[in-house]
């Protein structure tokens, strides 16, 4: 699919209608409690706003920052309750896409998982997270070998960045080449003025750089930044997070014709300038002494 869907005709209405929920990070692992939210905003989702698809925050159903028992706990506890299975139900129950966060157990590896259902309740992917942040995350997951696929939501192509993958960005660059329109970030972004930054600048970049929609899920204050938003292609928000911890908003292509007609990025690239970014040689190694902020 051409990366400029834009150029297209499109009527007036909306491809896409989508909501982000910014919830509170567990602090004891029950899973059974997310799960009940899950439900809750789902039915909000759909039947208040008449949303397509719903996003949740990084590691929703288990909380982030949580020791590797309490963690693995919530992991085992989410493959004995098969709760997937259950959220299928429930995204079929009120025909609405859900992006479900996690710990997933595979072979007695953990790793920090988003899983994407259809309003069917189908399975379309899930992706393991890429890249992890500090030692805070990599003493407890292991990384994944791929990027998200790009899959089909009501013609919409969607793609998946958890957190710090959003910071790298070559990860954006590389959907949006693959064809993704809408790229969902579910995040765990701790409280800092520094983090602030990254919420306020860097999302909006990744949209405007790359003519995607980006829809950001981060947990809420106080332990986290929270500032969970939906921004355009353009680099402007349609929403943010402030009262209700649910927002919702329109995909409507027509909107942005004009806005970024005049910054055909993907085009005037010039990949042959750019080979080093692929090239192992060129890998930058850390201190061993190396101390990551807030780590």
């Amino acid at each position: 699919m051409s990366s400029y869907w834009w150029l297209k005709e499109h009527n007036e209405g909306s491809l896409l209608r989508v909501a982000v929920f910014e919830g509170l990070s567990l602090t004891d692992g029950n899973v059974a409690s997310s799960v009940s939210q899950v439900e809750l905003q789902a039915e909000r989702a759909s039947r208040e706003h008449s949303a397509h698809l719903l996003v949740f925050p990084e590691l929703f159903l288990s909380g982030y920052g949580l020791s590797h028992e309490v963690t693995l706990s919530a992991a085992r506890y989410i493959i004995q309750e098969k709760v997937i299975l259950r959220l299928q139900h429930v995204a079929s129950q009120f025909s609405i896409a859900l992006l479900i966060c996690y710990p997933e157990l595979v072979d007695e590896k953990l790793y920090n998982s988003a899983t994407l259902i259809n309003e069917h309740g189908e399975l379309l992917l899930t992706y393991r997270k890429t890249h992890l942040w500090a030692n805070k995350e990599r003493q407890l997951f292991v990384e994944g070998d791929q990027l998200s696929p790009v899959v089909d939501i009501r013609g919409v192509r969607v793609a998946v960045m958890i957190c710090y993958d959003m910071e790298i960005g070559e990860v954006a660059r590389s959907l949006t080449l693959l064809g993704a329109q809408l790229i969902l970030v579910p995040t765990a972004l701790a409280a800092s003025p520094a983090n602030e930054n990254i919420t306020r600048f860097m999302v909006s970049t990744r949209a405007f750089e790359n003519h995607v929609w980006l829809a950001y899920a981060n947990l809420a204050p106080p332990q986290f930044v929270g500032l969970s938003q939906i921004v355009g292609p353009d680099g402007n928000e349609l929403c943010r997070v402030e009262k209700d911890s649910l927002i919702v908003a329109d995909l409507i292509p027509k909107n942005y014709l004009h806005a970024i007609q005049g910054t055909p990025y993907l085009a005037d690239r010039r990949p042959c300038l750019y080979s080093t970014i692929a090239d192992q040689k060129y890998l930058v190694k850390l201190p061993i002494d190396y101390k990551y902020t807030n780590d």
